[in-house]
């Protein structure tokens, strides 16, 4: 039986299953994969002080920021529909906040 070789997930539980020479991936985990990417793109933008948005202008930059701030609330829904999820599952805050890079308590405070 084929299993995607991140998730572990059976071919017959997922909608595509990607076979490759010892390695398998389902559709769920080239999801996850594609939006991990954007994600790290969209936080890879030039700062203010790049002279590569000094040349965008204003009206261009305004238009970018207000994609970036849906990015950003897309993002922080994603974030706290996952920790709901785990949480559901009965995972304890020390194992999220280790995830976040942060302490139990903050994640705790932070998405409780």
């Amino acid at each position: 039986m084929l299993t995607c070789s991140f998730c572990g997930l059976e071919a017959k539980s997922v909608s595509a299953l990607l076979a490759g020479p010892e390695v398998n991936i389902c559709d769920r985990c080239i999801d996850v994969g594609v939006r991990t990417i954007a994600t790290r793109d969209a936080l890879e933008q030039p700062d203010r002080s790049s002279p590569v948005l000094e040349k965008i202008g204003d009206e261009a930059l305004l238009h970018e920021m207000a994609a970036t701030s849906k990015l950003v609330d897309k993002a922080r829904d994603r974030l706290q529909s996952q920790i709901r999820e785990l949480r559901h599952n009965g995972v304890d805050w020390t194992a999220i906040g280790a995830a976040l890079g942060v302490s139990h308590q903050t994640a705790q405070e932070r998405f409780g």
